[in-house]
């Protein structure tokens, strides 16, 4: 039993260390995104994905953020309303340094070919606000993940169908169009049989 808990302990008070920085920001009424927002996101092996457009703005004499996401209109069942579960392992970093690990305060928008002058969510963070900082080289990292596996199905590796989600280096990841199916799910390979 310790052996299983300490692990738990050691995490939690991780998680405890990481939700102290990021509840240090506020969240800020709406405003206008401006004409060149800083773009990331990724896509899903089936097809489609995730992007995510912020820019920096001086809230209240600190540092702050606004910015909004979209996903693509068709995507595979298995990962349509995952998408706020795969923005929560991102984080939004400014030279090196991560701003926050919080992506809640972003708006929900369709895809577009550009989301200039989309009203925003906006964060107030704590860090105040500098000519310096504006300037700096703002990020939005959303790591690999494995956002779905069914291991009751068969394939040659031991499991089943898996989708993950990566960054592509795609400049707008939701204008990508995702199958509704895998193709591996409707043409099993010769020899097997899908029951």
């Amino acid at each position: 039993m310790r052996i299983i808990f300490r692990p738990l302990a050691r995490l939690a008070a991780v998680g405890i260390l990481l939700g102290t920085a990021c509840t240090q920001a506020r969240e800020y009424p709406l405003e206008r995104l401006g004409p060149a927002p800083v773009l990331g996101g990724g896509s899903y092996s089936t097809g489609g994905g995730i992007t995510v457009a912020v820019e920096l703005r001086q809230i209240n004499g600190h540092l702050g953020l606004c910015g909004v996401w979209a996903e693509s209109r068709q995507l595979a069942a298995v990962v349509k309303h995952r998408a706020k579960d795969v923005l929560s392992k991102g984080t939004i970093v400014l030279d090196g340094r991560i701003l926050t690990q919080n992506f809640d305060f972003l708006r929900q928008v369709a895809p577009a070919k550009s989301y200039a002058g989309d009203l925003a969510g906006c964060v107030e963070l704590a860090m105040p606000w500098s000519a310096e900082a504006a300037a700096g080289h703002l990020e939005i990292r959303i790591p690999r993940q494995l956002v779905y596996f069914d291991d009751n199905e068969w394939n040659d590796d031991g499991g089943g169908p898996r989708v993950t989600f990566r960054d592509k280096g795609l400049p707008n990841p939701a204008l990508g169009k995702g199958s509704l199916l895998p193709s591996e799910w409707t043409n099993p390979k010769p020899g097997k049989t899908a029951d």
